[in-house]
């Protein structure tokens, strides 16, 4: 699963659990690199051209602030004057109102994420990737280029695996920490009690 907002999340289950890495910190499928001369990725990361940084909400806030500066009169550009900024989620209501630059924002980044997804197919070869966070409210606007970019470039069969939406939507990531917590607190040992006590 990667969960799309501001920045990209990931997880893998498999074998039913929850993978974590060796250190508790793995499926960090966010800062895969994918353009190695692409933009500077966010936070602490020191990489640049990670998954992160060309596909996630912020990366859609970036172009279209770039569309909005040379398009005056556009929907994005009217939001940015009406909110001073211009963000993924005014892409992805703009898209969804039927703006064209809005949309045409979310292929390219739908693109930039399939090549992500290809990696992801070519790896693991999952039985499903899923598809969660803020920026999955812009549905096939942004998946289905994904899915496409991902079957022309992983090798087959794993240019077949399904790219689906997360059934809970945005609320997806925030459930399955909830539920990452609740299987931690099963995997805890019960205190023994010392001295007969």
């Amino acid at each position: 699963m990667l969960t799309i907002g501001t920045g990209i999340g990931g997880g893998l289950i498999l074998d039913g659990r929850l993978y974590r890495g060796s250190t508790g910190a793995g499926a960090e499928l966010g800062h895969m690199v994918v353009d190695m001369d692409g933009p500077p990725c966010q936070g602490t990361c020191p990489s640049h051209g990670c998954l992160e940084a060309v596909a996630s909400g912020t990366a859609l806030g970036r172009e279209a602030l770039a569309v909005a500066k040379a398009t005056p009169g556009s929907a994005l550009a009217r939001a940015l004057e009406e909110h001073g900024l211009v963000d993924g989620r005014a892409v992805t209501h703009a898209a969804l109102e039927g703006d064209q630059a809005s949309r045409d924002i979310l292929s390219v980044v739908g693109t930039r994420l399939g090549v992500g997804l290809t990696n992801l197919a070519n790896i693991f070869e999952p039985d499903v990737i899923v598809i969660g966070g803020g920026v999955s409210l812009a549905g096939e606007l942004l998946i289905g280029p994904a899915r496409a970019e991902m079957r022309g470039r992983a090798l087959p069969p794993q240019n077949e695996t399904p790219v689906v939406l997360a059934e809970l939507g945005p609320e997806a990531g925030m459930l399955g920490a909830a539920a990452m917590a609740a299987q931690g607190l099963d995997d805890v040992p019960e205190p023994t009690s010392a001295g007969g006590h």
